[in-house]
């Protein structure tokens, strides 16, 4: 029985930031993130689903959305399933907030304040080999950063591979403790950074409320079936991709040779069989929760389909 709750299941990561007792947390994190260009002293927590603006547009639900005093949104998200255009899906998300600040009449100016995304990957994205993607509005030959209005932080965890005496600033120490904490009997560095202390009751699971234990329970639950049929799905996907591969392989062996044929027809199989089956997974999932009362906001943010799915099942 783990001793802390897992920060990468929905409601175990919004136990720990998304509550009144949990603020003070998310502000240190994000400071820690953005150490040396911004300092953020207060935060308000929003709404976070952002409702369609026309009948053919989407809904978007986020996990956590805030403001600072300063007027900076922040959006912070955990996204355990690898999924297709996850980058370009956040970057709607961020324009769909800078969107949001339209305001009618002659007199607003683009008046726009800055949208932070912050994105905690519980995977590998293929898009790099590094923990840390910072993506800004850039000059491309200066590589002068041209506008704060978009920023985009991506953080693909299974890169995060310093052991704890290997941790070096905040950020180490935050990385750390979160890759970790479902493992751990006690969390470290409470020395370096006193709000651990705080961290370590939070996210105990012997402190939470009955609501929030069986909300948990639930989400963690489900954590488990995605993540189970995710490694069911590659296992699978890749067997039926070495079918398929050596089939079209061989058959355009002729023309491109057989080698190539077979190795392109592996890689697609497995691709297309691995989507296939997660998707498919998921929504049998997502009309199971719905049947049983569950809102379209937890249902999105437990398995990751978008708000327009879940609401067609």
């Amino acid at each position: 029985m783990a001793t802390f709750i897992n920060p990468f299941v929905d409601r175990g990561f919004k136990i720990i930031f998304g509550s009144k007792d949990g603020k003070v947390l998310l502000i240190d994190l994000l400071n820690d993130l953005l150490e040396g260009e911004h300092v953020i002293t207060d935060l308000s927590y929003m709404n976070v689903e952002m409702p369609a603006c026309c009948t053919d547009s989407r809904t978007a639900v986020f996990d956590l959305k805030c403001k600072d005093k300063d007027g900076n949104f922040f959006i912070v998200e955990v996204q355990n399933a690898a999924q297709s255009y996850f980058y370009e899906r956040s970057l709607y998300y961020l324009c769909r907030m800078i969107c949001d600040q339209d305001k009618p009449g002659d007199e607003w100016k683009f008046s726009l304040c800055p949208v932070y995304g912050i994105f905690f990957l519980n995977f590998k994205s293929g898009k790099t080999d590094k923990v840390r993607t910072d993506i800004v509005l850039a000059d491309r030959s200066t590589g002068r950063q041209a506008s704060n209005l978009i920023r985009q932080i991506y953080l693909e965890m299974p890169f995060f591979d310093k052991e704890e005496a290997e941790c070096e600033n905040g950020l180490d120490y935050w990385l750390y403790t979160l890759k970790n904490m479902e493992k751990l009997e006690t969390l470290p560095f409470k020395g370096q950074k006193a709000l651990f202390r705080r961290l370590e009751e939070l996210a105990k699971i012997v402190n939470l409320n009955k609501k929030e234990r069986m909300e948990y329970d639930e989400c963690l639950k489900i954590y488990r079936d995605n993540k189970n049929t995710w490694d069911y799905a590659i296992e699978n996907g890749f067997r039926e991709g070495q079918e398929k591969g050596y089939k079209e392989g061989i058959e355009k062996g002729i023309e491109k040779g057989i080698e190539k044929g077979i190795e392109k027809g592996i890689l697609k199989g497995k691709k297309e069989g691995i989507e296939e089956g997660r998707i498919t997974a998921l929504r049998e999932i997502a009309e199971k929760l719905k049947s049983q009362g569950m809102d379209v906001a937890t249902i999105v943010a437990c398995t990751g389909l978008d708000a327009d799915t879940v609401a067609a099942l």
